[in-house]
Protein backbone atom coordinates (compact mmCIF):
# COMPACT_ATOMS: atom_id res chain seq x y z
CA UNK A 1 0.00 0.00 0.00
CA UNK A 2 2.74 2.54 1.03
CA UNK A 3 4.01 1.79 -2.50
CA UNK A 4 1.25 2.37 -4.51
CA UNK A 5 1.09 5.71 -2.52
CA UNK A 6 4.73 6.59 -3.40
CA UNK A 7 4.62 5.98 -6.95
CA UNK A 8 1.02 7.80 -7.30
CA UNK A 9 3.46 10.65 -5.52
CA UNK A 10 5.93 10.16 -8.10
CA UNK A 11 3.32 10.88 -11.16
CA UNK A 12 1.42 13.19 -9.65
CA UNK A 13 5.01 15.33 -9.25
CA UNK A 14 5.67 14.38 -13.01
CA UNK A 15 2.19 16.00 -14.22
CA UNK A 16 2.77 19.16 -11.93
CA UNK A 17 6.63 19.43 -13.46
CA UNK A 18 5.03 19.15 -17.16
CA UNK A 19 1.87 21.46 -16.26
CA UNK A 20 4.21 24.20 -15.02
CA UNK A 21 6.80 23.93 -17.56
CA UNK A 22 3.34 23.39 -20.47
CA UNK A 23 1.77 27.00 -18.75
CA UNK A 24 5.42 28.82 -19.37
CA UNK A 25 5.86 26.99 -22.69
CA UNK A 26 2.70 28.38 -23.90
CA UNK A 27 2.29 32.11 -22.33
CA UNK A 28 5.86 32.57 -22.95
CA UNK A 29 5.61 31.45 -26.41
CA UNK A 30 2.68 33.97 -26.92
CA UNK A 31 4.40 36.85 -25.57
CA UNK A 32 7.44 36.81 -27.36
CA UNK A 33 6.40 34.73 -30.65
CA UNK A 34 6.28 37.51 -33.43
CA UNK A 35 9.71 38.68 -32.41
CA UNK A 36 11.52 35.19 -32.53
CA UNK A 37 9.61 34.56 -35.55
CA UNK A 38 11.14 38.15 -36.90
CA UNK A 39 14.23 37.30 -35.93
CA UNK A 40 14.62 34.09 -37.04
CA UNK A 41 13.18 34.77 -40.41
CA UNK A 42 15.30 37.28 -41.02
CA UNK A 43 18.30 35.71 -39.52
CA UNK A 44 17.49 32.81 -42.16
CA UNK A 45 17.41 34.68 -45.10
CA UNK A 46 20.90 36.17 -44.47
CA UNK A 47 22.63 32.85 -44.81
CA UNK A 48 22.40 32.78 -48.32
CA UNK A 49 23.43 36.54 -48.74
CA UNK A 50 26.39 36.31 -50.83
CA UNK A 51 25.06 34.00 -53.53
CA UNK A 52 21.72 36.10 -53.86
CA UNK A 53 24.10 39.27 -53.96
CA UNK A 54 26.40 37.71 -56.64
CA UNK A 55 22.90 36.53 -58.73
CA UNK A 56 21.57 39.83 -58.77
CA UNK A 57 25.02 41.52 -60.33
CA UNK A 58 23.92 39.53 -63.54
CA UNK A 59 26.14 40.18 -66.13
CA UNK A 60 26.93 43.18 -65.32
CA UNK A 61 29.92 40.76 -63.16
CA UNK A 62 31.31 40.32 -66.78
CA UNK A 63 32.98 42.21 -68.90
CA UNK A 64 34.75 41.27 -72.62
CA UNK A 65 38.34 41.04 -72.01
CA UNK A 66 40.62 42.87 -74.18
CA UNK A 67 44.08 41.42 -75.25
CA UNK A 68 46.95 43.18 -74.85
CA UNK A 69 45.04 45.96 -72.76
CA UNK A 70 46.13 46.29 -69.01
CA UNK A 71 43.44 47.35 -66.44
CA UNK A 72 43.24 50.55 -65.11
CA UNK A 73 44.50 50.91 -61.20
CA UNK A 74 42.00 51.11 -58.51
CA UNK A 75 42.50 54.52 -58.29
CA UNK A 76 41.38 55.72 -61.38
CA UNK A 77 38.25 53.54 -61.52
CA UNK A 78 37.14 54.82 -58.13
CA UNK A 79 38.02 58.27 -60.29
CA UNK A 80 35.75 57.17 -62.93
CA UNK A 81 33.07 55.78 -60.24
CA UNK A 82 32.77 59.14 -58.33
CA UNK A 83 32.77 61.09 -62.05
CA UNK A 84 29.55 59.12 -62.96
CA UNK A 85 27.89 58.58 -58.96
CA UNK A 86 28.85 61.80 -57.67
CA UNK A 87 26.14 61.42 -55.06
CA UNK A 88 27.76 58.09 -53.83
CA UNK A 89 30.84 57.78 -51.74
CA UNK A 90 32.81 54.83 -51.72
CA UNK A 91 34.04 52.75 -48.67
CA UNK A 92 35.93 49.35 -50.49
CA UNK A 93 36.44 47.98 -53.64
CA UNK A 94 36.62 44.18 -54.78
CA UNK A 95 39.15 43.38 -57.83
CA UNK A 96 40.03 39.68 -58.93
CA UNK A 97 42.53 38.45 -61.21
CA UNK A 98 40.26 37.53 -64.21
CA UNK A 99 40.58 39.16 -67.06
CA UNK A 100 36.94 39.27 -67.89
CA UNK A 101 35.57 40.18 -64.20
CA UNK A 102 34.65 43.51 -63.45
CA UNK A 103 35.63 46.14 -60.77
CA UNK A 104 32.99 45.94 -57.80
CA UNK A 105 32.72 49.27 -55.18
CA UNK A 106 31.07 49.17 -52.53
CA UNK A 107 29.39 52.68 -51.63
CA UNK A 108 26.53 54.73 -49.73
CA UNK A 109 24.32 57.86 -50.74
CA UNK A 110 26.44 61.05 -48.89
CA UNK A 111 24.42 62.37 -46.64
CA UNK A 112 24.22 66.38 -46.98
CA UNK A 113 26.89 68.27 -45.31
CA UNK A 114 24.53 71.10 -44.01
CA UNK A 115 22.86 69.95 -41.07
CA UNK A 116 19.87 72.52 -41.77
CA UNK A 117 19.04 70.82 -44.78
CA UNK A 118 15.44 69.57 -44.03
CA UNK A 119 14.57 65.90 -43.68
CA UNK A 120 12.51 65.86 -46.92
CA UNK A 121 15.76 66.85 -48.74
CA UNK A 122 17.95 63.66 -47.17
CA UNK A 123 18.56 60.44 -49.21
CA UNK A 124 17.22 58.00 -48.05
CA UNK A 125 18.44 55.26 -46.28
CA UNK A 126 19.69 54.06 -42.67
CA UNK A 127 22.58 55.44 -40.45
CA UNK A 128 24.81 58.38 -41.41
CA UNK A 129 26.31 56.35 -44.85
CA UNK A 130 22.67 56.50 -46.12
CA UNK A 131 22.24 53.69 -48.88
CA UNK A 132 24.14 50.78 -49.24
CA UNK A 133 25.17 49.58 -52.86
CA UNK A 134 27.11 47.89 -55.33
CA UNK A 135 28.46 49.22 -58.55
CA UNK A 136 30.43 46.79 -61.30
CA UNK A 137 33.02 48.93 -63.59
CA UNK A 138 34.38 47.94 -66.87
CA UNK A 139 38.16 47.53 -65.48
CA UNK A 140 39.54 48.65 -68.64
CA UNK A 141 37.45 51.84 -69.27
CA UNK A 142 35.99 52.74 -66.43
CA UNK A 143 32.18 52.64 -67.43
CA UNK A 144 29.49 51.17 -65.12
CA UNK A 145 28.32 47.98 -66.67
CA UNK A 146 25.36 47.92 -63.61
CA UNK A 147 24.42 47.63 -60.17
CA UNK A 148 22.34 46.19 -56.88
CA UNK A 149 21.10 47.18 -53.93
CA UNK A 150 20.91 44.09 -52.51
CA UNK A 151 23.45 44.86 -49.90
CA UNK A 152 21.18 47.61 -48.66
CA UNK A 153 18.77 44.82 -48.31
CA UNK A 154 20.65 42.33 -46.58
CA UNK A 155 22.09 45.40 -44.49
CA UNK A 156 18.42 46.37 -43.40
CA UNK A 157 18.21 42.00 -42.94
CA UNK A 158 21.36 41.83 -40.60
CA UNK A 159 19.66 45.11 -38.54
CA UNK A 160 16.12 43.53 -38.30
CA UNK A 161 17.75 40.42 -36.79
CA UNK A 162 19.72 42.29 -34.54
CA UNK A 163 17.63 45.18 -33.28
CA UNK A 164 14.20 45.14 -35.55
CA UNK A 165 15.75 48.37 -36.84
CA UNK A 166 14.65 50.43 -33.09
CA UNK A 167 18.64 50.68 -31.94
CA UNK A 168 19.27 50.00 -28.38
CA UNK A 169 15.54 49.40 -27.61
CA UNK A 170 15.36 46.51 -30.61
CA UNK A 171 18.53 45.11 -29.06
CA UNK A 172 16.67 44.89 -26.01
CA UNK A 173 13.31 43.26 -27.36
CA UNK A 174 15.43 41.25 -29.65
CA UNK A 175 17.61 40.09 -26.26
CA UNK A 176 15.02 39.09 -24.35
CA UNK A 177 12.83 37.30 -26.69
CA UNK A 178 16.38 35.29 -27.40
CA UNK A 179 16.54 34.11 -23.86
CA UNK A 180 12.61 33.47 -23.84
CA UNK A 181 13.12 31.38 -26.67
CA UNK A 182 16.31 29.68 -25.26
CA UNK A 183 14.20 28.56 -22.51
CA UNK A 184 11.48 27.55 -24.60
CA UNK A 185 13.56 25.20 -26.20
CA UNK A 186 14.73 23.73 -23.22
CA UNK A 187 10.79 23.71 -21.78
CA UNK A 188 9.93 22.20 -25.48
CA UNK A 189 12.64 19.26 -24.37
CA UNK A 190 10.84 18.48 -21.22
CA UNK A 191 7.31 18.17 -23.10
CA UNK A 192 8.45 16.08 -25.70
CA UNK A 193 9.69 13.73 -23.39
CA UNK A 194 7.44 10.64 -23.22
CA UNK A 195 6.63 9.44 -19.30
CA UNK A 196 7.75 5.80 -20.97
CA UNK A 197 10.16 4.31 -23.61
CA UNK A 198 8.17 2.00 -25.59
CA UNK A 199 7.21 1.49 -28.95
CA UNK A 200 4.27 3.40 -29.15
CA UNK A 201 5.79 6.53 -27.51
CA UNK A 202 8.94 6.04 -29.81
CA UNK A 203 7.35 6.17 -33.00
CA UNK A 204 5.13 9.70 -31.39
CA UNK A 205 8.20 10.69 -30.72
CA UNK A 206 10.36 10.99 -33.82
CA UNK A 207 8.21 10.09 -36.63
CA UNK A 208 4.95 12.44 -37.88
CA UNK A 209 2.38 10.31 -38.06
CA UNK A 210 0.54 9.30 -41.62
CA UNK A 211 -2.92 9.32 -42.64
CA UNK A 212 -3.64 12.34 -39.71
CA UNK A 213 -5.62 15.14 -40.24
CA UNK A 214 -3.74 18.63 -40.33
CA UNK A 215 -3.77 19.31 -36.76
CA UNK A 216 -2.42 16.72 -35.63
CA UNK A 217 0.40 16.85 -38.29
CA UNK A 218 0.86 20.38 -37.26
CA UNK A 219 1.41 18.71 -33.90
CA UNK A 220 3.59 16.45 -34.90
CA UNK A 221 5.53 19.02 -37.26
CA UNK A 222 6.44 20.79 -34.06
CA UNK A 223 7.46 18.38 -31.52
CA UNK A 224 9.41 15.89 -33.90
CA UNK A 225 11.10 18.74 -36.21
CA UNK A 226 11.84 20.86 -32.53
CA UNK A 227 13.20 18.04 -31.33
CA UNK A 228 15.89 17.46 -34.50
CA UNK A 229 16.55 21.20 -34.20
CA UNK A 230 16.73 21.63 -30.71
CA UNK A 231 20.87 20.93 -30.67
CA UNK A 232 21.77 23.61 -33.48
CA UNK A 233 18.44 25.75 -32.61
CA UNK A 234 20.54 25.81 -29.03
CA UNK A 235 23.92 26.51 -30.22
CA UNK A 236 22.88 29.48 -32.84
CA UNK A 237 20.76 31.27 -29.84
CA UNK A 238 23.83 31.04 -27.73
CA UNK A 239 26.44 32.13 -30.15
CA UNK A 240 23.15 35.07 -31.12
CA UNK A 241 23.55 36.10 -27.29
CA UNK A 242 26.86 36.31 -27.05
CA UNK A 243 27.25 38.73 -29.94
CA UNK A 244 24.36 40.75 -28.06
CA UNK A 245 25.49 41.01 -24.71
CA UNK A 246 28.95 42.66 -24.16
CA UNK A 247 29.17 40.59 -20.60
CA UNK A 248 29.01 37.48 -22.21
CA UNK A 249 30.96 39.02 -25.38
CA UNK A 250 33.79 39.24 -22.66
CA UNK A 251 33.19 36.23 -21.10
CA UNK A 252 33.93 33.97 -23.86
CA UNK A 253 37.12 36.54 -24.93
CA UNK A 254 38.62 35.74 -21.42
CA UNK A 255 37.86 32.02 -21.63
CA UNK A 256 39.28 31.46 -24.88
CA UNK A 257 42.07 33.43 -24.59
CA UNK A 258 41.20 36.54 -26.56
CA UNK A 259 40.75 40.20 -24.32
CA UNK A 260 37.78 42.07 -24.03
CA UNK A 261 39.50 46.00 -24.56
CA UNK A 262 41.14 44.47 -28.02
CA UNK A 263 40.25 47.60 -30.37
CA UNK A 264 42.28 49.96 -27.74
CA UNK A 265 44.86 48.32 -27.28
CA UNK A 266 45.14 47.87 -30.62
CA UNK A 267 45.58 51.73 -31.73
CA UNK A 268 48.66 51.64 -29.56
CA UNK A 269 50.26 49.28 -32.37
CA UNK A 270 48.94 51.06 -35.23
CA UNK A 271 51.74 54.00 -36.85
CA UNK A 272 51.21 56.74 -36.41
CA UNK A 273 49.94 59.38 -38.92
CA UNK A 274 53.22 61.04 -40.65
CA UNK A 275 52.33 63.52 -43.83
CA UNK A 276 55.60 63.48 -45.21
CA UNK A 277 55.62 59.77 -45.68
CA UNK A 278 54.67 58.35 -48.67
CA UNK A 279 51.69 56.16 -48.92
CA UNK A 280 51.64 53.08 -50.66
CA UNK A 281 48.93 52.73 -53.64
CA UNK A 282 45.87 50.69 -53.84
CA UNK A 283 47.41 49.22 -57.02
CA UNK A 284 50.93 48.48 -54.93
CA UNK A 285 48.37 46.57 -52.15
CA UNK A 286 46.57 44.87 -55.47
CA UNK A 287 49.74 43.05 -56.66
CA UNK A 288 51.64 42.62 -53.40
CA UNK A 289 48.93 40.40 -51.93
CA UNK A 290 47.91 38.42 -55.32
CA UNK A 291 52.42 37.69 -55.17
CA UNK A 292 51.68 36.71 -51.58
CA UNK A 293 48.73 34.31 -52.20
CA UNK A 294 48.90 33.22 -55.56
CA UNK A 295 45.69 31.08 -55.13
CA UNK A 296 43.36 33.88 -54.29
CA UNK A 297 41.08 35.17 -56.53
CA UNK A 298 39.39 38.01 -55.41
CA UNK A 299 41.08 41.48 -53.35
CA UNK A 300 39.07 43.64 -51.07
CA UNK A 301 40.35 47.12 -49.65
CA UNK A 302 38.96 49.34 -47.52
CA UNK A 303 38.69 53.18 -48.55
CA UNK A 304 39.81 55.39 -45.50
CA UNK A 305 37.51 58.49 -44.58
CA UNK A 306 40.24 59.98 -44.04
CA UNK A 307 43.72 60.71 -45.00
CA UNK A 308 44.65 60.80 -41.30
CA UNK A 309 43.94 57.08 -41.69
CA UNK A 310 47.42 54.94 -41.16
CA UNK A 311 45.79 51.13 -41.39
CA UNK A 312 44.10 49.61 -44.26
CA UNK A 313 41.84 46.75 -43.80
CA UNK A 314 42.60 44.33 -46.74
CA UNK A 315 41.22 40.51 -47.74
CA UNK A 316 42.68 38.58 -50.22
CA UNK A 317 40.67 35.33 -50.75
CA UNK A 318 39.82 32.78 -53.45
CA UNK A 319 36.32 34.11 -52.71
CA UNK A 320 34.95 37.06 -50.55
CA UNK A 321 31.22 37.55 -49.60
CA UNK A 322 29.67 39.93 -47.95
CA UNK A 323 30.66 38.92 -44.08
CA UNK A 324 32.65 35.55 -45.14
CA UNK A 325 35.77 34.53 -47.38
CA UNK A 326 36.75 31.60 -48.32
CA UNK A 327 40.64 30.04 -48.31
CA UNK A 328 42.54 33.73 -47.59
CA UNK A 329 43.30 35.79 -45.21
CA UNK A 330 41.76 39.11 -43.69
CA UNK A 331 44.35 41.91 -41.95
CA UNK A 332 45.33 45.07 -41.08
CA UNK A 333 48.24 46.95 -43.02
CA UNK A 334 50.43 49.29 -42.65
CA UNK A 335 49.21 51.88 -45.45
CA UNK A 336 53.27 53.31 -45.72
CA UNK A 337 54.77 49.56 -45.84
CA UNK A 338 51.84 47.56 -46.79
CA UNK A 339 52.95 44.87 -44.33
CA UNK A 340 50.44 43.10 -41.93
CA UNK A 341 50.25 45.25 -38.20
CA UNK A 342 51.53 43.04 -35.55
CA UNK A 343 49.25 42.84 -32.72
CA UNK A 344 50.01 41.21 -29.71
CA UNK A 345 48.56 37.08 -29.26
CA UNK A 346 45.54 38.58 -27.36
CA UNK A 347 44.36 40.72 -29.53
CA UNK A 348 44.87 38.42 -32.34
CA UNK A 349 42.71 35.76 -30.89
CA UNK A 350 39.89 38.38 -30.33
CA UNK A 351 39.45 38.23 -33.78
CA UNK A 352 39.21 35.17 -34.70
CA UNK A 353 37.02 34.35 -31.80
CA UNK A 354 34.93 37.43 -33.03
CA UNK A 355 34.78 36.03 -36.59
CA UNK A 356 34.52 32.35 -35.50
CA UNK A 357 31.32 33.01 -32.92
CA UNK A 358 29.41 34.64 -36.21
CA UNK A 359 30.24 31.81 -38.42
CA UNK A 360 28.72 29.68 -36.15
CA UNK A 361 26.05 31.82 -35.92
CA UNK A 362 25.62 32.47 -39.53
CA UNK A 363 26.33 28.70 -41.06
CA UNK A 364 29.78 29.58 -42.67
CA UNK A 365 31.64 27.35 -40.55
CA UNK A 366 31.21 24.50 -43.01
CA UNK A 367 30.63 25.73 -46.67
CA UNK A 368 28.13 24.99 -48.31
CA UNK A 369 27.03 22.24 -45.80
CA UNK A 370 27.13 24.43 -42.66
CA UNK A 371 24.99 26.84 -45.04
CA UNK A 372 21.95 24.45 -46.00
CA UNK A 373 22.11 23.13 -42.65
CA UNK A 374 21.66 26.03 -41.05
CA UNK A 375 18.62 26.83 -42.94
CA UNK A 376 17.22 24.23 -42.78
CA UNK A 377 17.54 24.71 -38.79
CA UNK A 378 16.32 28.44 -39.24
CA UNK A 379 13.38 27.17 -41.28
CA UNK A 380 12.34 25.05 -38.64
CA UNK A 381 12.51 27.89 -36.06
CA UNK A 382 11.18 30.05 -37.95
CA UNK A 383 8.17 27.59 -37.82
CA UNK A 384 8.11 27.28 -34.45
CA UNK A 385 6.03 30.02 -32.96
CA UNK A 386 3.77 29.68 -36.00
CA UNK A 387 2.45 25.49 -35.10
CA UNK A 388 2.74 26.29 -31.40
CA UNK A 389 0.38 29.18 -31.90
CA UNK A 390 -1.71 26.73 -34.45
CA UNK A 391 -1.78 23.83 -31.53
CA UNK A 392 -2.94 26.96 -28.81
CA UNK A 393 -5.57 28.12 -31.17
CA UNK A 394 -6.90 24.79 -31.95
CA UNK A 395 -7.69 23.59 -28.60
CA UNK A 396 -8.66 27.04 -27.77
CA UNK A 397 -11.53 26.66 -30.58
CA UNK A 398 -12.49 23.13 -29.31
CA UNK A 399 -16.19 22.83 -28.21
CA UNK A 400 -16.58 22.34 -24.63
CA UNK A 401 -19.09 19.57 -25.08
CA UNK A 402 -16.53 17.19 -27.11
CA UNK A 403 -13.57 18.55 -24.51
CA UNK A 404 -15.99 16.81 -21.71
CA UNK A 405 -16.84 13.63 -23.43
CA UNK A 406 -12.49 12.95 -24.27
CA UNK A 407 -12.40 13.35 -20.21
CA UNK A 408 -14.81 11.81 -19.28
CA UNK A 409 -13.99 8.74 -21.83
CA UNK A 410 -10.29 9.22 -20.21
CA UNK A 411 -11.83 9.04 -16.87
CA UNK A 412 -13.83 5.68 -17.47
CA UNK A 413 -10.52 4.06 -18.97
CA UNK A 414 -8.70 5.12 -15.64
CA UNK A 415 -11.65 3.61 -13.20
CA UNK A 416 -11.74 0.34 -15.15
CA UNK A 417 -7.59 -0.27 -14.85
CA UNK A 418 -7.24 1.02 -10.85
CA UNK A 419 -10.06 -1.27 -10.48
CA UNK A 420 -8.99 -4.78 -8.34
CA UNK A 421 -8.53 -7.82 -10.59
Amino acid sequence: MEKKTTDKKKKQGKSLTKKITGWLHLWLGLVSGIIVLVVTLSGTMFVFCDEIIDLCGGSAKYVQAQANTKKMSPEELLAKFHQQVPDRKAFYFDTYKEADRTFRVASATKPPKDKNVPKAGKPKGRGPRGVFAYHYLDPYTGKITGSTKSYEFFYIVAHIHAQLLAGKFGKTVVGVASIIFFVQLIGGLILWWPKKWNKTTRTAAFKIKSGTKWRRKNYDFHNVFGFYSLLPAVFITITGLIMAYKILTDLTQEAFGGIADAHEIAEQYEPKFDPEKKTLSYADFVDKNFKKFPEARQFRMSIPRNDSATVYNVVTAKFIGLKSLASGKSMEANKYTGEEIQYPKEVIMHEVIEHMNFDLHVGYWGGMFGKIFTFVIGIICTSLPVTGFLIWWGRRKKSPKKSTEVKNIHQHRKEHHEQPA
